[in-house]
């Protein structure tokens, strides 16, 4: 009778440890850092083309002045073949023609293409992908992910340590330690 009283006692006991530690041990892996989830990336500079047409931009704009010589006069020549299809009045403005906008779509193209490659825009920043001297951003992002993991993994050891829970006690029983842990 004495040991199935021990029993239960212990048994209560390893519950209501459980109870208490399950959302204090979840409150604190979610403040020290949380999971990482990974990112999508896009082309470096991406965010700086226009949403509009080239042919909208005003010429002293930086993007337009980062273009070759040569595209700069077919954005000018662009701006007036949508000018005289459009027509003068505002209130009345007509659609493109086909051709035109597949012009506009061409040259769209070859203006985002020349921007993201021209030497002003590399000259920025000539190594995007680095964080530092030698090291990525996506290494970076693995670095950390592994550090979180084992700073977790770690800290579920000692929490188990802290409340005894590393070795069976109490039993005068030999039990084998399934775990893995010392």
């Amino acid at each position: 009778m004495k040991m199935s009283s021990s029993h239960s006692t212990l048994q209560i006991t390893v519950l209501a440890a459980k109870f208490i530690a399950a959302p204090a041990l979840m409150s604190a892996l979610l403040a020290v850092g949380g999971c990482y989830a990974p990112q999508p990336t896009e082309l470096y500079r991406t965010n700086k083309l226009p949403k509009e047409h080239w042919y909208a931009l005003d010429e002293d704009d930086s993007r337009v002045e980062a273009l070759p010589h040569a595209l700069r006069n077919s954005l000018t020549q662009q701006r007036q073949l949508v000018a005289l299809e459009e027509g003068t009045e505002k209130n009345a403005k007509k659609s493109l023609s086909p051709e035109t906008n597949k012009k506009v779509a061409e040259l769209d193209q070859t203006c985002n293409d020349a921007y993201l490659i021209s030497f002003d825009t590399i000259a920025t920043n000539p190594t995007p992908d680095l964080n530092g001297q030698f090291e990525s951003w996506d290494r970076r992002r693995q670095n950390d992910s592994m550090i979180y993991n084992q700073n977790f993994r770690a800290m579920a050891d000692e929490w188990s340590r802290f409340w005894l829970m590393e070795m069976p006690g109490g039993t005068p029983y030999d039990t084998v330690n399934t775990t893995g842990r010392f």
